[in-house]
Order: C-alpha cells, then sequence, then structure tokens
C-alpha cells in the first residue's frame, strides 16, 4: 500500500505533502555518495548523540529509517517507523542501541520541550547530517548553517559497534502557522558527517518532517 509522508523544509508557507511513491524530498545538488556500508558482523550499534551550543535539554529524540522502494529496487526498508523507541534528552546527551543494518538512512527527528505550548511550524526538526557544499569532516558553524540553503538529515551509516555523533543546537525563529515567529531547534552533526541520498531544502539551515523522513537509497 502506498505510504503518505509529509516533508518540510520547516515554516508554515514551505510545508509540501508528497503521497505515494512520488514521496521525496525536494531535491538540490545531491551529495557525493559514501560507498555502501560493507556487510558487518556487529548487528547492534550504540549510538550516542552528544548536544552542545543551546543544548536540546528535555527534547524526545526519535531514530528513524525509511528507504522508499522507489529509491531501493523495489524493496521499502524501515525501522521504527511507530516512534516506538524515542528517549528525552537528560543533561547533555542521549543514547540508542539500534541494528546496525538500519544506520545507513537513519534520521533523527526532534521533539522540543515546549511542543504543544503554541502554533509550531506544523512539523518536528531532524538533526542535519551534511549541508550541501560541505564535506565530511569539515566544521560548520552556526552562520553558515542558518544561510545553508540545502542539506540532508539521511544518515550514510556504520558498521561499527559504538559511534558518538556531536550534535551542535541553536535556536532560530521561523515563521508558524499563525505567521507568528517561533523559535526552532537548528541541529546539525559538527564535525560533518557523510549523508546519502539527495539535499532538500532548508529553512534558516533547519530540515522538517511531519512524519518519518524518507531518505534515498541508492540515489
Amino acid at each position: 500500500m502506498a505510504r503518505t509522508r509529509g516533508v518540510v523544509a520547516a515554516g508554515a508557507a514551505a510545508i509540501m505533502v508528497a503521497v505515494g511513491l512520488a514521496a521525496a524530498p525536494a531535491i538540490a545538488d545531491s551529495p557525493p555518495q559514501p560507498d555502501p556500508v560493507p556487510i558487518s558482523a556487529v548487528t547492534q550499534t550504540r549510538v550516542t548523540l552528544t548536544f552542545t551550543g543551546n543544548g536540546c535539554k528535555g527534547c524526545v529524540i526519535t531514530p528513524q529509517q525509511l528507504i522508499l522502494a522507489s529509491d531501493n529496487g523495489g524493496q521499502e526498508v524501515s525501522w521504527n517507523d511507530d516512534f516506538s523507541t524515542k528517549r528525552k534528552v537528560r543533561g547533555d546527551s542521549v543514547t540508542f542501541v539500534v541494528p546496525t543494518e538500519n544506520t545507513r538512512g537513519m534520521s533523527f527527528m526532534i521533539q522540543p520541550p515546549e511542543e504543544g505550548s503554541g502554533p509550531g511550524i506544523n512539523a518536528n526538526p531532524v538533526i542535519v547530517f551534511q549541508y550541501a557544499g560541505y564535506e565530511p569532516g569539515e566544521w560548520v558553524e552556526r552562520s553558515q548553517a542558518v544561510k545553508a540553503s540545502s542539506g540532508s538529515p539521511c544518515w550514510a551509516g556504520t558498521t561499527e559497534a559504538s559511534v558518538s555523533l556531536s550534535v551542535n543546537v541553536r535556536a532560530v525563529k521561523l515563521r508558524a502557522v499563525d505567521d507568528s515567529r517561533v523559535r526552532v531547534p537548528l541541529a546539525w552533526v559538527a564535525p560533518t558527517e557523510a549523508a546519502v541520498g539527495g539535499f532538500t531544502s532548508t529553512d534558516r539551515g533547519v530540515v522538517a518532517a511531519q512524519d518519518v523522513y524518507p531518505c534515498g537509497g541508492t540515489s
């Protein structure tokens, strides 16, 4: 059965609802594609996200994977699309144990602690792994992130048993559904990690989604 996905380039005016297998983010240029992650004896990976900058204390982080059949040779791949695995950030970090094979094309959704207190942007931000124009290993400053016109929240994945990622979080103001301006977390991995699939448009560096973010498989 065809899926219905909502992908948002953040901001109420930028909401785009994608339907069925045509559901894919607005694509700008594609990032250089890393080689496919080789088969590994590791079956579970411990992923720790450490938040810097303004931090994200009280945020709820949800790791998810969705590679549509149209991007994966006719075979859809998904994990945690029921939002059952999630963790609240306590202190400055959060840790998940996830299937290693599902780390390719994985994204991390952020639910701000103040969600529900106002109109919001009708979507949740996702952590950006790579902005267009920046190579893996490059450091991206806030001033560069907010000016980035496109980015990808789709992790290239790992074969390691344990991975630590540093995530810089700052607040930016975006237009809400009622046309007011609201504070939204701008979150990106620093230094840059390799992404897969294409880049999608951002609003002041923010990529947001109404559902599981669809990541390209081999595109």
